[in-house]
């Protein structure tokens, strides 16, 4: 999914009113939205352009892409919320060495038993009917027999 910030035209014919949306670049220009992020009123004077930076800068790093309208008015009323600073990352606690996680054979093997028991289903006609086909698919592939092809019927 391409996530776009466009402008969706609102107001009446001959008198634009902008939206500044978050959108899917497949849905119509006036369609569906995800978010609306401000507004772009053309008519006033000075024309009024606001945009929430924070939500804007939010969409930015999540990967949405501004279309050429929205980041021309970005760079002059926010320029700083195009291209945000990268989010802080936590630093990381050095490893271990893997000798010390290493866990012995036993208690691995004494793992996958106990849950081997508490996924064990009760055995219907359906489960063993598939276990079957199943088995006769595997013994197939692994003796490399071809395919069988049903036969055409013949035409009446």
């Amino acid at each position: 999914m391409s996530v776009v910030i466009r402008m969706k035209r609102a107001g009446a014919k001959k008198r634009p009113f902008y939206r500044v949306v978050v959108a899917d670049s497949r849905f119509a220009r006036d369609g569906r939205y995800i978010e609306q992020l401000g507004y772009y009123d053309p008519l006033t004077e000075p024309a009024k352009f606001h945009v929430d930076a924070g939500k804007f800068e939010f969409w930015i790093r999540r990967g949405a892409r501004p279309s050429e309208s929205v980041e021309v008015m970005m760079a002059k009323h926010a320029p700083g919320a195009l291209r945000p600073a990268p989010l802080p990352s936590e630093p990381r606690p050095e490893a271990e060495p893997k000798a010390a996680k290493a866990k012995p054979k036993k208690e691995k093997k004494a793992k996958a038993a106990a849950k081997a028991v508490r996924k064990a289903k009760p055995v219907t006609k359906g489960s063993q009917k598939k276990a079957k086909t199943r088995a006769k698919a595997k013994a197939k592939k692994a003796t490399g027999a071809p395919k069988a092809r049903k036969a055409k019927k013949p035409k009446k």
